[in-house]
């Protein structure tokens, strides 16, 4: 798949993913999210918790889930906790979910698919 095209179908694949999250209710803080460590695909908020949420637009579930290795999931730990210190929500519990949106079905949602030591706290 060109590059092109894989940047459209990831870009989409994110704008279906914050839909599908403020139908369940998230508040969206924003989306494509850069810090200093990287980026953050979607940033939201509920109950009481800043979601951070990795999006994958994949064929299968497996393969989107493997695709975030543990070393994405450091950089992305270290993004959200820059955002949360430019949001002033540092003592805010942070939670790390993947959703993966493929072909044909709705996008499946893992809450707390990965966990990281806080920084600091």
């Amino acid at each position: 798949m060109s590059r092109q095209r894989a940047e459209r179908r990831g870009r989409i694949a994110e704008w279906q993913t914050m839909l599908f999250l403020m139908c369940k209710g998230y508040r969206i803080l924003g989306h494509r999210l850069r810090t200093p460590h990287g980026e953050v695909d979607v940033a939201a908020w509920k109950d009481n918790v800043l979601v951070i949420v990795e999006v994958k637009a994949r064929n299968t579930y497996d393969s989107g889930a493997y695709a975030v290795t543990p070393r994405a999931q450091q950089r992305i730990a270290r993004a959200a906790q820059a955002l949360a210190g430019r949001w002033r929500l540092m003592h805010a519990p942070i939670r790390f979910d993947l959703v993966v949106v493929g072909a044909g079905w709705l996008p499946k949602h893992e809450r707390a698919a990965w966990f990281y030591e806080r920084i600091g706290a």
